[in-house]
């Protein structure tokens, strides 16, 4: 839950391209509305969101953001006493705002962010704040980021008689209250290499600390099944690089990234991924994308624990701390309103549509996934 909300929380602080009109006085702005898909072999996702961005004429930002996750799943891990499926709601809101100084020769751009993601057994805050310094005519830019997050986990049973099993098969309706605390740093570094050639270079580390294991998961520990332990405290790394390219005579583009990813449970990781966007016509864009991963077992991930195991041992059945990879292949169609300018919906002319879908081919007990979105771009 913290690698997402991190993530979402630094998607989210990227600025809009829209300007205020300093003049006239006007706010500009964009709105966005998505649905996205997830599914694998257990569950089932689906997360329609929806985002404006406002900017003042001073120049200040303003955004608020909404999504609201359906998840529908069979699996033990999220709390099936039963082989039933259930359906939970997941509610979150991220709030933004940002300005850019103008410092002569240079610019710097401050953000911050504050987010709050709720479900039945969940309950996720989340503080960021963020800042880029643009030199040499906006051609190298350096950036750092800080996130903060604090969860709060509970434990809510579907189906069954709803009371939390113990480790010697009977049942209890003690009150499961957890909590983990977060904190990532990224700094990078972006440089126009030419007109046609850009590069950038990043660097994450994350720390967390409480409960990391996951609330209802059990362990087959010899012939007893065991509450999942993971030890308390993680220190992750990640390396990321990125080499973009562009092609004026087919008016091409290729991405090529790479990330190598470390951690203090001795998982490590390594992802190449390559992206090739084409322009189709003057208002169709295609993005085809594929991202290899692979990575090594954490330190206390087994397929057979013995018996003899001691009680205070970290223990997991969790597939992502096994050893495994997975091949992600997948498209994006954009398409924008120019070609509507003429029309009865000329007013959508700067609007654009987004149509994505990937396949995963997992090699853990998750199985194969399918990702897919649609989302819609008004601009103001």
């Amino acid at each position: 839950m913290a690698a997402v909300a991190l993530l979402a929380s630094t998607a989210l602080m990227t600025p809009g391209l829209a300007r205020a009109d300093e003049v006239s006085g006007t706010w500009t702005g964009v709105v966005e509305l998505r649905g996205n898909y997830f599914w694998e072999q257990s569950t089932r996702v689906i997360a329609p969101e929806g985002g404006v961005r406002l900017i003042a004429p001073n120049g200040v930002r303003l955004g608020v953001d909404y999504l609201v996750d359906s998840i529908t799943s069979a699996s033990q891990a999220a709390g099936v006493l039963e082989d039933v499926r259930f359906t939970e709601i997941r509610h979150q809101i991220t709030l933004s705002g940002g300005y850019e100084f103008d410092l002569g020769d240079a610019q710097l751009d401050l953000n911050a962010s504050y987010r709050i993601s709720r479900e039945p057994d969940y309950l996720s805050n989340s503080f960021g704040i963020t800042a880029g310094l643009s030199l040499n005519d906006r051609s190298t830019v350096l950036r750092a980021a800080l996130f903060y997050v604090h969860d709060e986990i509970r434990q809510v049973f579907r189906a069954g008689d709803g009371a939390r099993p113990t480790t010697d098969g009977t049942t209890s309706a003690d009150l499961f209250r957890e909590s983990f605390d977060a904190i990532a740093l990224n700094v990078a570094w972006e440089q126009l290499l030419s007109p046609v050639l850009f590069f950038q270079v990043a660097y994450q580390y994350g720390w967390m600390d409480g409960f990391l294991a996951n609330a209802y998961r059990r362990v087959a520990v010899g012939d007893v099944l065991r509450p999942e332990n993971h030890p308390g405290t993680r220190h992750r790394h990640s390396l990321t690089g990125r080499l973009v390219g562009h092609l004026r005579k087919t008016r091409t583009s290729a991405h090529i990234g790479y990330q190598a990813y470390l951690d203090s449970w001795d998982i490590a990781a390594l992802s190449p991924e390559v992206r090739i966007y084409q322009e189709i016509a003057s208002y169709a864009h295609l993005r085809l994308r594929y991202r290899y991963y692979r990575q090594t077992r954490s330190f206390f991930y087994s397929e057979d624990y013995a018996t003899s195991t001691p009680e205070d041992a970290p223990v997991t059945a969790d597939p992502k701390m096994s050893a495994f990879r997975v091949h992600t292949l997948g498209f994006q169609l954009v398409l924008e309103g120019v070609f509507l300018a003429d029309t009865v919906l000329g007013f959508l002319r700067r609007a654009s549509l987004d149509l994505s879908f990937e396949y995963r081919w997992n090699t853990n007990r998750f199985g194969n996934a399918v990702v897919s979105s649609v989302g819609v771009r008004v601009p103001f």
